[in-house]
């Protein structure tokens, strides 16, 4: 027997390595003890072999006895019970039970590992009954290396790349979740996975968040949440997860929801909204996400490449289209595209920046339906090579209560982590922006009312604080809000065009037309550019079909047909 096993390895044996030594005083431990009864006999006959075996793997004669019969059970393709335990030393379960205390030392020195089994078809459910048992992995490889068990048996491995470390991880919070291991084996566990490796910068950045184990575990249980898809994880179901004991879990929660947590305070987790304490959610704040793209770990792409094929639009996709407005709305235009052109943003930014006041670019387009909004937004994209975010309002009003909220908040989310990757500011484009620009209702009037109130004053926060390029359209700006007229820094005015105007746009869009034809349909419609866009298409369709552009007579009777108003005022309504 060698006492160092350390330099095992290079004793002057012949043919004989630890590894096989090993095997074979767990074989013949295995053989005698069956049918043993577990007697006095047993263990004075094998005191040799279960010394060897005690010594090397650090634990009492008793406690390697068990080692053996589990390992060699476990090699049979099964983890053990105690009805297996008490099957193969044909003894009185009882027998067993006054080793229970070696059972729970081998589990505290992670030699053995356990894990409860289904109840579903039990009668009873004793203490230790459900339980199977089986040798820790570690501890097979060491022995099939011929390598000596250390004093202190510990899982960490140095990992490769963050992600494995990561699942790792978390695969140990599935066995707290499971039972197989309790909250301090959790914690210890990924302490000892840390120390390891601290190569990785986030594990070395980890080290310094908040002031506890637990809190730093949390912090990467919701990084790898959010890397699998799970952006705002039950905050209840994720602590059931961590915490055995619930008095520690429901303190936890509660520190939680108080923000108490260092996480919170030091706004990298943030709670989401919710109505009931099981309905709260977290996530992670844009610090956070911050954190993570310093420390190499992409996040977005699959985001970005979904985002950039669903609402983003190139600049270069855009077709372009001369648009005529009055002097001031051109001017006011100009204005708004030359700031967005790169060189005149990044210098406004700047100077803001020193005059400590906010940088962020927006601006409000209003006006009647039709008047070149959505348009102009499109062309100072296209002039100034800016991608367009591009929102649905209609697709944030979730019929869910507590969605559209944090869909509001998930669209500011979006843009940043998008604007980061970019290397010129996008344009944030929430298109006819009434619903959510509109006066707030009064508090309580229903619940409707209350959801667009919240969506209303998330909003209003989220562009005090904005640094981007934001830009929204309107046609009733009678009915917004006053508290978001002070955070547009522009606020540009479309109103239906002048007759002049309207004379360009007709020769603009129908050239064959004469002058005097122009005249007389600007002068006899009020139309908007959009309405006039119509009656372009309509003469395309025609063409398309008969082969020529239609006549100003005909052009006239689809200027009468575009309007529906015209039509039925010449109708009476009512009892004659």
């Amino acid at each position: 027997m060698y006492k160092n096993y350390q330099t095992y390895q290079y004793a002057n044996m012949a043919n004989t390595t630890l590894k096989q030594e090993i095997l074979d005083n767990i074989t013949l431990v295995f053989n005698l003890s069956e049918d043993s009864k577990l007697n006095n006999s047993f263990f004075e006959q094998t005191k040799k072999e279960l010394s060897f075996l005690a010594e090397y793997f650090h634990i009492t004669q008793t406690q390697a006895l068990f080692v053996a019969v589990i390992f060699t059970l476990n090699y049979k393709g099964r983890k053990v019970d105690l009805d297996d335990l008490n099957s193969h030393f044909d003894c009185n379960p009882m027998k067993l039970l006054e080793f229970s205390d070696d059972f729970v030392d081998l589990y505290n020195k992670r030699l053995l590992r356990k894990n409860n089994k289904s109840n579903r078809h039990r009668s009873i459910n004793l203490k230790g009954a459900d339980e199977e048992f089986y040798i820790n992995q570690i501890v097979s490889e060491k022995i099939l290396k011929s390598e000596p068990i250390p004093d202190v048996l510990v899982d960490a491995i140095k990992y490769e790349d963050i992600f494995t470390l990561l699942e790792k991880i978390n695969e140990i919070g599935n066995q707290r979740d499971n039972e197989e291991i309790s909250t301090f084996e959790l914690f210890e566990q990924t302490q000892c996975l840390l120390e390891e490796n601290r190569h990785f910068p986030l594990i070395e950045k980890a080290r310094f968040l908040g002031t506890s184990m637990e809190e730093k575990y949390l912090f990467l249980y919701v990084v790898w949440k959010f890397l699998e898809g799970d952006r705002d994880p039950w905050i209840e179901r994720s602590f059931k997860e961590i915490y055995d004991k619930p008095k520690e879990r429901f303190t936890q929660i509660q520190r939680f929801l108080a923000k108490e947590n260092n996480l919170v305070k030091e706004d990298l987790l943030e709670i989401v909204d919710a109505a009931f304490f099981d309905d709260a959610r977290m996530q992670l704040t844009e610090k956070a996400l911050d954190l993570l793209t310093e420390c190499d770990i992409k996040l977005f792409k699959k985001d970005v490449d979904k985002k950039k094929k669903e609402n983003v639009i190139q600049p270069q996709d855009l077709p372009f289209r001369e648009l005529i407005f009055s002097e001031k709305e051109a001017n006011q235009l100009a204005l708004l595209k030359n700031l967005l052109l790169e060189e005149n943003f990044k210098k406004t930014q700047e100077r803001l920046v020193q005059k400590s006041l906010p940088k962020g670019v927006t601006a409000l387009l209003y006006g009647a339906s039709g008047t070149g909004k959505t348009e102009s937004v499109l062309q100072i994209a296209k002039a100034t090579n800016r991608e367009i975010m591009k929102i649905d309002i209609s697709a944030s009003r979730s019929m869910w209560f507590g969605e559209s909220e944090k869909i509001i908040k998930q669209v500011f989310k979006d843009y940043k982590s998008y604007a980061k990757s970019q290397t010129l500011a996008p344009i944030l484009f929430f298109n006819e922006a009434d619903a959510i620009i509109a006066k707030r209702k009064e508090a309580n009037s229903s619940n409707t009312s209350d959801t667009e109130n919240r969506i209303q004053n998330i909003l209003l926060e989220e562009m005090e604080n904005f640094e981007g390029i934001l830009i929204a359209t309107s046609n009733l700006v009678n009915n917004m809000d006053t508290a978001f007229e002070r955070r547009f820094l522009f606020k540009i005015e479309f109103q239906k065009p002048a007759v002049s105007a309207k004379i360009k746009i007709w020769k603009l869009k129908m050239p064959h037309l004469s002058n005097e034809d122009c005249e007389i349909l600007a002068t006899k419609f009020d139309f908007s550019g959009g309405q006039i866009d119509n009656i372009v298409r309509k003469n395309e369709i025609n063409e398309i079909l008969y082969g020529s552009a239609v006549d100003v007579n005909t052009l006239l009777e689809f200027c009468k047909e575009e309007t529906l108003t015209n039509q039925f005022s010449k109708k009476s309504i009512g009892f004659n």
